[in-house]
C-alpha cells in the first residue's frame, strides 16, 4: 500500500479459511487496517440482500414470480402493479432513476420516506422490456417486501438468518452505533468525491431534469447519473448517519472474513459447517442468468442473476487435446456482487471458492475498480493449483 488507506482479503476454499489478510491503514492517523476492521462496501451488500431474499423463498414467505404488490399493495401505484419480485431483483423493473425522485441523498436515511417515494414512482420504461441497473431503489423494494412478510426490520433479518447462524462478526446493513469505532475511515480523493455530488438538488434540479426529458437530451450518460448518483451523495458517504441507516442497495458495512464465510457456504451448495443457508433448488434458481445484454445504466454486460452478478476476471480458459487449462477465469456459474470503491464478494461453486475484499481507499475509477478483478483472477488460478 502507498499512502493512507487499507484493504482486507479473505478466501474460503473447500470449506476452509485459507486466507485472512489485511494491510495498510484504517485512517489518516495511521492505525492499522486489521482483518476484523469494518469497511463501507456499497453495492457489495446487494449480494447479501439477495441471499436473504432466497432464504425467504426457501421458507415460503415469498414467490419470485409473484407481483411485489401482493406483499406491498401500495407499490402498485403508477403502473407498477405487474412488476414481480424476480424483475425487481434482476434490475428489470424500470425503477432505477433515483435522481428524478429525491432532491438530496440525505432523504435516503429515512426508510419510511423512501418507501413512500418508491410507491409514487413511475417506471422509466415498461417493466420487463429492458434492463437498467437499480443502484439504489432495488434495496428498498426487496427490503420492504421482506420486512412485510416477516414483520421484522431488515437489520434484524440479516442478524437472524445470516450473521448469527454462521457466527459472523462483520455483516451489517444498518450498523449499530456501538460498532462505529470498528469502521475504517472512508478515504475518497477530491475529484471522485466531487463527481459523486450528482446533479443539482431542489427546484432548479427539477427544472433541469424536466428540460432534459422535454428536449430528448436523456443520453445514456444521463441515465447512468440519474440511476447511480443521487444529489449530494459525495457529501454524505462515510457520515455516521449513512452507516447507521438502512440502505440495503448501498451501505453494507462488512469485514472480508464475514463475506468470505457467507460465500464459502454458498460455494458448497448453500451449507457450511453444518449450517444450511439455502437449498440446492433455491440456489440453482437464484444463480440463473437473467440479463445477458448490456443494460441502460452500466455500459457493459454484468450477467445479472436473481440479485447477484457474475464476477469478472482477466483470466482465460483454454482447451486442446482433450485437456482444459484455466488461467484465472471464474466459471460461468460463479456469482456475487461488487461495490463502488473496490469491495466485492463472490462464490465459485466449481472450485468451492468464496472470496471477499473490502477497502477504505476508494482509489478506483467510476464506475469500475480493477482490484476485485485482479483478486478474482488470482484466486481462481490459485484454487486450480492447490493440492487436493
Amino acid at each position: 500500500m502507498h499512502g493512507p488507506g487499507g484493504v482486507a482479503i479473505a478466501v474460503y476454499h473447500r470449506g476452509e479459511l485459507v486466507a485472512d489478510l489485511a494491510c495498510g491503514t484504517r485512517d489518516r492517523r495511521g492505525n492499522p487496517f486489521e482483518p476484523r476492521t469494518l469497511a463501507l462496501s456499497m453495492s457489495t451488500g446487494k449480494g447479501v440482500m439477495a441471499t436473504l431474499l432466497h432464504q425467504m423463498v426457501d421458507r415460503g414467505f415469498v414467490e419470485l414470480d409473484a407481483p411485489v404488490a401482493r406483499y406491498w399493495p401500495e407499490f402498485a401505484r403508477n403502473g407498477k402493479g405487474s412488476i414481480t419480485i424476480r424483475q425487481a431483483a434482476s434490475h428489470r423493473a424500470g425503477l432505477y432513476s433515483i435522481a428524478r425522485v429525491i432532491d438530496s441523498a440525505e432523504e435516503m436515511f429515512d426508510w419510511d420516506h423512501m418507501i413512500r417515494v418508491i410507491e409514487d414512482m413511475w417506471p422509466v420504461h415498461k417493466p420487463d422490456t429492458d434492463f437498467g441497473y437499480h443502484a439504489w431503489t432495488g434495496g428498498w423494494i426487496i427490503g420492504e417486501v421482506l420486512q412485510r412478510v416477516t414483520s421484522k426490520r431488515f437489520p434484524e433479518l440479516i442478524k437472524e438468518y445470516l450473521a448469527d447462524p454462521l457466527g459472523l462478526d462483520g455483516l451489517y446493513m444498518g450498523l449499530p452505533e456501538s460498532e462505529l469505532p470498528r469502521v475504517a475511515e472512508l478515504l475518497i480523493p477530491k475529484i471522485p468525491r466531487k463527481a459523486l455530488q450528482g446533479r443539482p438538488r431542489g427546484v432548479r434540479a427539477r427544472v433541469r431534469r424536466s428540460a432534459w426529458t422535454t428536449l430528448r437530451w436523456h443520453s445514456a450518460l444521463g441515465q447512468a447519473i440519474d440511476a447511480m448518483i443521487p444529489p449530494g451523495l459525495g457529501s454524505v458517504l462515510g457520515d455516521p448517519r449513512w452507516l447507521t441507516s438502512t440502505i440495503p442497495s448501498g451501505n453494507g458495512v462488512f469485514n472480508a472474513r464475514s463475506l468470505a464465510r457467507l460465500y464459502g457456504a454458498l460455494s458448497r451448495g448453500g451449507a457450511l459447517d453444518g449450517v444450511r443457508l439455502l437449498s440446492a433448488k433455491s440456489l440453482a434458481e437464484a444463480t440463473e442468468d437473467q440479463n445477458a445484454p448490456i443494460g441502460r445504466v452500466i455500459p457493459f454486460p454484468l450477467r445479472f442473476k436473481v440479485g447477484y452478478m457474475r464476477p469478472v476476471s482477466l483470466g482465460l480458459r483454454l482447451s486442446w487435446g482433450g485437456r482444459t487449462v484455466d488461467v484465472g477465469l471464474p466459471n460461468p456459474h460463479a456469482f456475487g456482487h461488487f461495490g463502488f470503491g473496490g469491495s466485492g464478494a463472490w462464490a465459485d461453486p466449481e472450485r468451492q471458492l468464496g472470496v471477499a475484499i473490502v477497502t477504505n481507499c476508494f482509489g478506483g475509477r467510476i464506475p469500475g475498480d480493477l482490484r476485485p478483478v485482479a483478486l478474482a483472477t488470482a484466486t481462481a488460478h490459485c484454487a486450480d493449483h492447490r493440492p487436493s
